[in-house]
């Protein structure tokens, strides 16, 4: 299969004409199922289960499996692989721990023995570095536009607060799902303290087996921030502590702004800004 074109074939339709919804049929199911109505709120088809088998070849399909909300590829399309693609807190034991200090997103927040800012994550995602935060003892303000995502991310968090191992973690992080700069919640009022984290999307580079089947599920059907740049204009109007872009190695700062220091550990870079920029333009 020629992985590129039929990457790119899809790369045309919106993200709503390649997911389809299929909820529990039983009445038990239906009882144990979380967030049903939220995920008939979602802008995308509902099927019947005895449509599966018909539609999973060529679409997403967004259904209940093993006690969460999971996003299945096209059956037709090795590109994206044959597992499934879900966020869960409770079940991997590394999700269990607290981040150490030592980690390069502890030093890049500036993290001390004594010292747990509140953090404004903007580019939430599937939520991997608000937990990580959230695990040393920071309360996170997480936000993420993209409302499958959201969808996806808040079925985790709501099963994470259930559970006694993980409730205190997810009770400090806070979701909102929507554009920070276009629905502010008034009752968030960042300080001289806090800390703003950034991690955009861009469009991906060559195709290769090295990239994660279920991050290109990710890229697929989330595409890149092609607004990034005007996003950390704004963010660095905010008052903080100090601001944090997470990149890949290799990659420019963004906006080309000379990061006050950088911290890179393999495959990623957290570029720190540690003083507002009001001269900064888009």
């Amino acid at each position: 299969m020629d992985l590129s074109h039929s990457l790119t074939v899809s790369a045309s339709l919106s993200w709503t004409d390649k997911v389809r919804l299929v909820l529990p049929t039983a009445d038990a199911d239906r009882r144990e199922v979380s967030l049903i109505q939220q995920a008939q709120l979602l802008p995308i088809p509902t099927v019947c289960s005895e449509e599966l088998a018909e539609i999973q070849p060529d679409h997403f399909v967004l259904r209940y499996s093993d006690g969460c909300w999971q996003l299945f590829p096209p059956t037709d399309n090795d590109a994206f692989g044959r597992h499934s693609l879900g966020i869960d807190f409770v079940q991997n034991a590394r999700f269990n721990q607290p981040m150490t200090l030592r980690e390069p997103l502890a030093k890049a927040a500036g993290l001390r023995a004594n010292r747990r800012p509140v953090v404004i994550d903007l580019t939430a995602g599937l939520g991997r570095d608000s937990w990580a935060l959230a695990s040393t003892g920071c309360t996170v303000f997480a936000f993420e536009r993209h409302p499958l995502i959201h969808f996806l991310l808040s079925d985790a968090l709501l099963r994470a607060r259930l559970e006694p191992k993980t409730h205190d973690i997810a009770s400090r992080i806070h979701l909102y799902g929507s554009d920070a700069r276009e629905a502010w919640p008034e009752t968030i009022k960042p300080d001289k303290d806090t800390v703003w984290l950034m991690d955009p999307m861009f469009p991906e580079r060559q195709k290769s087996a090295l990239v994660k089947k279920d991050m290109r599920i990710f890229h697929e059907l989330v595409g890149s921030d092609e607004d990034a740049v005007a996003l950390f204009v704004w963010a660095r109007r905010q008052p903080a502590n100090r601001y944090v872009v997470k990149r890949p190695p290799q990659s420019p700062a963004l906006a080309g702004a000379k990061p006050s220091m950088s911290i890179s550990s393999g495959r990623v870079r957290f570029d720190c800004y540690i003083k507002p920029a009001a001269s900064l333009t888009q």
